[in-house]
């Protein structure tokens, strides 16, 4: 049987995170601030300029004391949206945002 969740937990750490044009490759922002405490709200801030890129992608850094197997990463986007706590967990109360360059749904 493998590490217990906890092990694993109290061994991990994100080193660094950094955004970037997708299609250019240049950073846009970078943080070194550890981000695997799951029980914190973390907050970055990124310059407005990545708005304007057609895509944007991510490159996390991170070291873990214990092997970890099927690792899954989960992300949450709120866009434009008012969003209020409930329970510590971030619920949008915004159901439909109209993209304003396009007549297009998204549901959150």
């Amino acid at each position: 049987m493998g590490p217990k969740p906890e092990d694993i937990l109290s061994g991990f750490q994100v080193n660094w995170m950094n955004l970037r044009d997708a299609d250019t490759g240049v950073v846009l922002w970078q943080g070194t601030e550890d981000l695997s405490l799951p029980d914190k709200e973390h907050e970055a801030k990124v310059p407005k300029k990545i708005l304007k890129c057609r895509a944007v992608s991510r490159e996390i850094n991170f070291s873990s004391v214990e092997p970890m197997e099927k690792l899954r990463l989960q992300q949450k986007v709120l866009f434009k949206c008012p969003f209020f706590r409930s329970n510590s967990a971030v619920v949008s109360c915004c159901k439909y945002y109209e993209r304003q360059k396009e007549n297009t749904f998204y549901k959150f």
